[in-house]
């Protein structure tokens, strides 16, 4: 009589079959067809963010990218915008084959049943949600292959806390922000773009998502202080407060209340993916806490802070962090100021410079180059040899990311791209 199969072997017999299966998968469609990518974006941020990376593999013949998020329509009008493709939803890419999955965010992972490789990409350095040390939570990244790395600090923390392993971690920067370090957007152009006086100075109002923040607290009033104080206003609020959900928005539609405080030539509303062209585009930087915030010392430009009681605690947001930002920003408690405030700071803007650069280069690793870095990871896990780019100095390096990244042909034309002198 034949002894039955223990629990332990069987497991590992169909452990073994699956991995066999798996392989034989793989193995076929890369020998019948391109190299499959599939990037997730749970809003139009992670758009902005992962839009380097997509576009670099859009422009490669060998492989075919797709994009998928869990409510399609959140996203549907970025990714068009951007990628001129489609959105898939996670049920109909649970069963599809994708030699690569690509996130910024690891909160909404699809079931992907014939993945062979996943890689996850920071999307920002505030230092909100408790990212900066995540110990505590639940956050999947021991799911991820490999995990990108936009500095030192928190790559470091991740592998001491063992919540990303060694071979896992990678630092890579952030290449959202390339093209802002490089100087490859002309302020002259994009005010124009929007319907700006370009000879006036222009502020940039940018808050957090939070509820807890500026936005709820005083959004209208800020945005009147700076237009009162003579300034253009751009308004670039998050994506995420315009998720459908109470809990991002606080029940409030923010795309209509900040579309009606729009003026001709004098404020504007923003609402693409990128926040990058509205910050080449401003003197000085309005925000509470953000990424923004720490992406704005990249241009060394004023920034002021208007402190919200609470928003620390609510948004669970790192102290250091907001200590950090603080440090390079003027700070300011009454909101009817904040015009005022900020007019005094484009008038003394080198005060602050040498703390804005350094911070800079503490919170984004070699800003200017991390494409170039993030593809040279994806191409690794596609098992595939990057595309040839020209060497890494200042005007090459421009030239190169824009042949890399550059997802449209009309990019370049409709903000006029600058380059830095070698």
């Amino acid at each position: 009589m034949t002894a039955p199969i223990s629990g332990d072997v069987s497991s590992d017999i169909r452990r073994r079959l699956t991995d066999s299966a798996r392989r034989v998968d793989r193995a076929i469609g890369r020998t019948f067809g391109r190299r499959r990518v599939l990037f997730d974006l749970r809003n139009a941020m992670n758009v902005a963010v992962l839009q380097p990376m997509f576009s670099a593999l859009q422009r490669d013949d060998r492989v075919h990218v797709a994009f998928t998020c869990e409510q399609p329509g959140r996203v549907a009008a970025a990714v068009r915008e951007e990628a001129a493709a489609d959105v898939l939803d996670h049920a109909e890419v649970t069963w599809q084959r994708w030699d690569l999955y690509v996130s910024a965010d690891p909160w909404t992972r699809p079931q992907l049943r014939r993945c062979s490789q996943s890689a996850n990409f920071f999307h920002g350095v505030a230092g909100n949600s408790n990212l900066d040390d995540p110990s505590a939570l639940q956050t999947g990244f021991d799911w991820f292959d490999r995990v990108g790395f936009i500095n030192a600090e928190r790559m470091d923390t991740y592998l001491k806390r063992g919540v990303v392993s060694v071979d896992a971690g990678v630092l890579v920067g952030f290449p959202k922000s390339d093209r802002l370090a490089l100087g490859g957007y002309s302020a002259s152009q994009i005010k124009r773009r929007l319907g700006l006086d370009s000879d006036r100075m222009t502020a940039l109002y940018a808050p957090g998502w939070s509820p807890a923040g500026s936005l709820h607290r005083a959004g209208e009033q800020i945005v009147a202080s700076l237009r009162d104080s003579g300034f253009n206003v751009i308004v670039k609020l998050h994506p995420m407060s315009f998720h459908p959900a109470a809990k991002y928005n606080g029940g409030i539609d923010w795309r209509s209340r900040m579309d009606a405080v729009q003026e001709p030539g004098r404020v504007v509303h923003v609402i693409e993916s990128d926040s990058s062209p509205a910050m080449a585009a401003s003197d000085v930087l309005v925000t509470d806490h953000s990424t923004v915030g720490f992406e704005y010392c990249l241009l060394d430009r004023p920034i002021v802070v208007v402190d919200v009681p609470d928003l620390v605690r609510i948004a669970r947001v790192n102290p250091d962090q907001v200590t950090r930002l603080r440090s390079v920003a003027r700070v300011v408690g009454r909101n009817e100021e904040v015009g005022i405030v900020a007019r005094h700071e484009v008038a003394q803007s080198n005060g602050l410079s040498p703390a804005r650069r350094q911070l800079a280069a503490r919170m984004f690793h070699r800003a200017g180059t991390a494409t170039v870095r993030a593809m040279a990871v994806l191409y690794g896990q596609l098992e595939l040899a990057p595309p040839e780019v020209q060497p890494l100095t200042s005007r090459a390096t421009l030239e190169a990311f824009n042949c890399l990244a550059g997802s449209r042909e009309d990019r370049i034309r409709s903000e006029t791209l600058t380059v830095p002198n070698g």
